[in-house]
């Protein structure tokens, strides 16, 4: 029988190391402009050698400012052309290449790394709900069927925190046993955020309740046995089921009206804030959509001439030397990833106007399925720079301020072999909700068949998750006496 303890060893195993100057382009990449300017400030106040280019003074204050060119009589160590930027590129395209896949070669399956890419395309939050649930499935269980069960059910999680699949789906589609899935769907449930992987509001009320000590309470109950009269206001039939008096339904319903109906919320966007578009998207004389990127909340940056003159001098000693030197190199990468920032969002937001150009032009019920994928491969990167690119960035349209990422979403099809972006098709249920008889509301059947007459093939449980997305409650909660 083999010794059990603990032991040292040593091997050698080739990987992509993140250097500095690499998560610092990244960084800036992904980052809004209110933010880059926190960060430029930061680099500005450690760094003596960078200072801000002011605009010229007979310039129109909306015209963008252009830094000065690096002189080219410099000292040759300070040398640091664009091969330097592109190998850094490079090395961040090989980092991305290697890290997925080191992912898909630990069994994931195809419709595991699309749901990967589906949570990267569509996840709005700065702080993950995935990483924050992973961290807690790691101690949750020694069984590895349940933490791979755990896994399976937080990829499956839309942005409000709500498990929409069944478990018996998810079972049979990943191969895991039904008993594993379940029982990591119970484990879930006592996680943080409260409610967090529930399948509805009920239970969703329901796991935070619990999580109070309030599963016995007259509100547990309320939601267990009277779910349904509740939601109807019918409070006297709801006394009369749980044999307790008006006045104690009432107090839990104000208890229940204090629980989170969207468990993830704290991870969401927060869209009460002010935001400055990155570009403008509007006609040019031609008749024609162009991008104008809007690049006066960036700075721009350039080397102090003073420093450049004193490493020409014989001065300094060795070690001033070494410092200048090495500011320089960090002043340089700074302005070379702040000016790649600019050019691949300009990039990204022309070839989203060339993909959508019929959205502009016509407005959300045109806007066409795209990804990530489909964009990298035009712009001859990895999709996770893309991602990067898309977060927290803002177009001005001729149909509002919309976010880069609004633009990639997924598509339906239609009876003509094409395909219908979710937003065109949620906007046709706004219509068609907007036409319904208040007193005889339609139900999501009747809404799926008036869709595909429409010409859209879709599944009435797709309508259902649509419809709750526009803010609307079933039939039965949307009928009006008149």
């Amino acid at each position: 029988m083999a010794h059990q303890g603990i032991n040292q060893s040593q091997k050698q195993v080739q990987g992509l190391v993140l250097t500095p100057q690499l998560r610092q382009s990244l960084r800036i990449l992904q980052v809004p402009a209110a933010e880059l300017l926190r960060e430029i400030s930061e680099e500005m106040a450690a760094n003596p050698l960078l200072e801000e280019v002011e605009p010229i003074a007979n310039e129109s204050s909306d015209a963008p400012v252009r830094a000065e060119e690096p002189e080219e009589d410099g000292p040759r160590e300070l040398s640091l052309g664009d091969d330097d930027f592109d190998a850094l590129r490079r090395m961040k395209e090989d980092w991305d290449e290697s890290y997925y896949e080191e992912v898909r070669s630990q069994g994931y399956t195809q419709e595991d790394e699309d749901r990967r890419r589906h949570m990267m395309e569509s996840a709005t939050a700065e702080s993950s709900i995935a990483e924050h649930l992973a961290e807690q499935a790691r101690t949750a269980s020694d069984d590895a069927a349940v933490q791979e069960a755990l896994k399976l059910l937080i990829a499956a999680l839309d942005e409000r925190g709500f498990l929409e699949e069944d478990l018996s789906t998810i079972a049979l589609r990943s191969g895991q046993s039904y008993e594993a899935v379940t029982l990591a769907h119970a484990l879930l449930l006592g996680f943080d955020p409260p409610g967090i992987g529930a399948r509805n509001l009920r239970e969703c009320f329901s796991a935070q309740l619990r999580q109070r000590g309030r599963g016995l309470s007259t509100a547990a109950r309320l939601i267990a046995d009277c779910w349904e009269p509740m939601m109807g206001r019918r409070l006297d039939e709801c006394a009369r089921i749980l044999d307790v008096e008006i006045d104690g339904i009432r107090e839990a319903l104000a208890e229940l009206a204090k629980l989170e109906t969207v468990p993830a919320r704290r991870f969401m966007r927060d869209d009460n804030r002010v935001v400055t578009p990155d570009a403008t998207v509007e006609l040019d004389e031609d008749g024609k959509w162009k991008v104008i990127m809007d690049d006066r909340h960036v700075p721009k940056l350039r080397l102090v001439p003073a420093y450049k003159d004193m490493l020409a001098g014989q001065t300094l000693s060795e070690k001033e030397r070494t410092y200048i030197l090495e500011r320089m190199r960090q002043g340089k990468f700074l302005i070379g990833a702040i000016e790649e920032r600019q050019r691949t969002i300009e990039r990204l937001a022309r070839i989203i106007t060339e993909r959508q150009a019929e959205y502009f032009e016509y407005g959300p019920s045109k806007l066409k399925p795209l990804t990530m994928t489909d964009v990298a491969k035009e712009m001859e990167v990895h999709e996770t720079t893309v991602g990067r690119a898309a977060a927290n960035k803002w177009m001005m349209t001729p149909h509002g301020l919309k976010e880069f990422r609004w633009f990639f979403t997924s598509g339906v099809a239609t009876d003509d072999g094409g395909t219908v972006a979710q937003e065109g098709v949620q906007e046709m249920i706004a219509d068609i909700l907007a036409r319904e008889n208040p007193a005889a509301p339609l139900a999501d059947e009747a809404i799926t068949v008036e869709l595909r007459k429409r010409g859209v093939q879709i599944a009435r449980r797709t309508v259902a998750k649509y419809r709750e997305a526009l803010g609307q409650p079933s039939a039965h909660m949307r009928r009006q006496r008149l």
